[in-house]
């Protein structure tokens, strides 16, 4: 059987040998607990531990080190999925971590949102189209969790309003279009690009390698390939 024609099960048993992934899954809402839950199981996952609260899934992965934890962003008042990421990163440095949400950018849940710590992936729940999908995520959180500890994935050291023109330049738009849906001059957006572009350290040789590096860089922090 050709490689491409295997199951995520059995990509699975080739990257893992017998051991099946050992995954934490967190949500306030127990329908859809269970219902990713379980939809994971189907696909030869092994759900080591359900929480229903921020405290409670960083009490799970702390008694069972899974290889991954699926979490909601919102939990109601108090802690979020990115706070139970942070706290959990330091000691778990190899965990991987996909975040859950029904919003577009997490920064529309809250402004006082904490930074996701590197190798995070971060779905948008009505975007996830299958369970093969979220499990790809898990298996990429993974790898990416791997390369962060080594150094090897960008910081996201930029303002919110770099971040504003960085997922514009995500969508396409040139700094003419950029500058009128930010009410800005385009001026305004080329300096705001080239400071990007020094502080994610790339080169300004050619604007359409620099963009395109540019683009790299988004797709790394927000976990995309």
């Amino acid at each position: 059987m050709a490689r491409s024609f295997l199951s995520q099960k059995q990509k699975w048993v080739i990257l893992r040998g017998v051991n099946p992934l050992r995954v934490v899954v967190a949500d306030d809402h127990s329908l859809t607990l269970q219902g990713v839950s379980d939809s994971l199981l189907s696909h030869g996952v092994s759900i080591v531990g359900r929480a229903q609260s921020a405290a409670e899934a960083v009490s799970l992965v702390k008694e069972h080190t899974p290889d991954a934890l699926v979490t909601d962003l919102d939990f109601g008042p108090g802690p979020t999925g990115l706070d139970i990421a942070n706290s959990l990163r330091a000691s778990f440095p190899k965990l991987g971590i996909v975040l859950l949400s029904a919003y577009g950018d997490p920064r529309l849940h809250s402004e006082s949102l904490v930074i996701a710590p590197a190798g995070l992936i971060y779905l948008i729940k009505q975007q996830v189209g299958s369970t093969a999908q979220l499990a790809d995520a898990i298996m990429s959180s993974i790898d990416k969790a791997t390369k962060a500890e080594q150094g090897q994935l960008p910081t996201i050291n930029l303002t919110s309003g770099q971040i504003s023109v960085l997922r514009l330049v995500a969508r396409g738009f040139s700094n003419h279009a950029i500058a009128d849906e930010l009410s800005v001059t385009e001026d305004s957006v080329s300096k705001t690009i080239n400071r990007m572009l020094k502080r994610l350290g790339i080169a300004q040789n050619s604007g359409v390698n620099s963009r395109a590096a540019l683009l790299q860089s988004y797709f790394d922090m927000i976990g995309t390939n």
